[in-house]
C-alpha cells in the first residue's frame, strides 16, 4: 500500500517553526549580544571570548549530527544510546543504585520495542 505524504504540512511545520524564531529573535533583549560570563561576571578578555568560538562550533556541528539522524529515523537508538550513556554515569556516581538502574533500563527495553502491530505503517 503507497503512503501518502502530506508535503504541505511540512511545509505549514517549517514555517510556523520561522516565524516564532523570528518573533523570538527580534523581540528578545539580549539580541546582538554575545558575552562570556563566568561566575556572574562578564568577561573582557579577548582571548577567553575566542576560546568560546571552537567549542560553540563543536555544539553547533553535534547538534546538526543529532539533527540529521533523526530525520533518518534513528530516534530510538538514539533515546536508548542516551539512556545507557546516562545510566552509566550514574552508575559512576552513585554505584550502589545499579539494581535500581537495571530495572528501569529494562522496563524502558521492554515498553519501547513493542509488540507486532497490525496497525503500524
Amino acid at each position: 500500500m503507497k503512503r501518502n505524504r502530506n508535503h504541505q504540512q511540512l511545509f505549514i511545520l517549517l514555517l510556523t517553526g520561522c516565524f516564532i524564531a523570528s518573533l523570538i529573535y527580534l523581540f528578545h533583549p539580549e539580541t546582538g549580544q554575545f558575552s562570556v560570563v563566568l561566575n556572574g561576571e562578564p568577561v573582557a578578555d579577548p582571548f577567553i571570548q575566542l576560546a568560546v568560538i571552537p567549542a560553540m562550533l563543536a555544539v553547533l556541528f553535534l547538534t546538526g549530527i543529532v539533527m540529521i539522524l533523526s530525520f533518518l529515523g534513528v530516534g530510538l537508538v538514539m533515546f536508548l544510546g542516551a539512556l545507557l550513556f546516562m545510566m552509566f554515569s550514574i552508575f559512576l556516581i552513585a554505584p550502589f543504585s545499579w539494581p535500581l538502574l537495571l530495572f528501569i533500563f529494562l522496563m524502558i527495553a521492554i515498553i519501547s520495542s513493542g509488540g507486532n502491530s497490525i496497525n503500524r505503517l
